[in-house]
């Protein structure tokens, strides 16, 4: 009695084959993709911008905006917390280079990005969400990064020498404070100014 050749096993669809390796890397890529719109969006268009608006605009569908942040305070605290970690990278180019001014370059970077994103931190302040707690490390990184270029400064005597670290992070924290009183959000040039006012009380006074 003959028997009848097993039947091919039929092939996975292509989305079945791929690795679990590149699923994560389309999802990471896909979660930059939202968070990047989103910002943009939240700085020109404010805060009442629709997930699903944010969904067309990044080229994903509203399911993977949904997914990865299923509420606004979710997208907004994702938003501030990649921005902490953009500065983070900026920071450790700054203290790579030789060059004792890196302090106010990289104070008035993190005076600008409040300046774009003060809407977003606005409505974190309301949610009662504080980054240094939502996302401790990275404050802490960036706090550190801080105080090593003020430590530099200090020693090339390019910043008032009776200033700390908590005070300067105090400035900047008011910087955002001042530039959302003026209503300069959406100027970069008065909240440009604004940031270099408080800059300049940072140098050291003459005698």
């Amino acid at each position: 009695m003959s028997s009848q050749p097993p039947a091919p096993t039929p092939a996975k669809p292509p989305t079945a084959q791929r690795s679990d390796r590149e699923l994560r890397a389309d999802a990471r890529r896909n979660r930059e993709r939202v968070l990047r719109t989103a910002q943009q969006l939240f700085a020109t268009d404010g805060l009442g911008v629709s997930l699903d608006e944010i969904a067309r605009r990044a080229g994903v569908g509203p399911g993977t905006v949904h997914r990865h942040f299923p509420t606004k305070e979710a997208l907004y605290l994702a938003v501030a917390t990649d921005q902490l970690k953009q500065l983070v990278a900026e920071a450790e180019v700054l203290a790579a280079a030789d060059d004792p001014a890196a302090l106010f370059t990289l104070l008035s970077r993190m005076m600008a990005n409040g300046a774009e994103n003060v809407a977003v931190k606005s409505a974190l302040v309301a949610a009662e969400f504080d980054l240094r707690t939502a996302a401790p490390d990275v404050a802490a990184d960036l706090t550190r990064h801080v105080a090593d270029l003020l430590d530099r400064a200090h020693a090339a005597g390019t910043v008032r020498d009776d200033l700390t670290v908590d005070e300067v992070m105090a400035l900047v924290a008011g910087a955002f404070a001042a530039i959302r009183h003026a209503g300069a959000e959406t100027s970069r040039k008065r909240s440009a100014h604004i940031a270099q006012i408080i800059l300049d009380g940072l140098r050291p006074q003459p005698r």
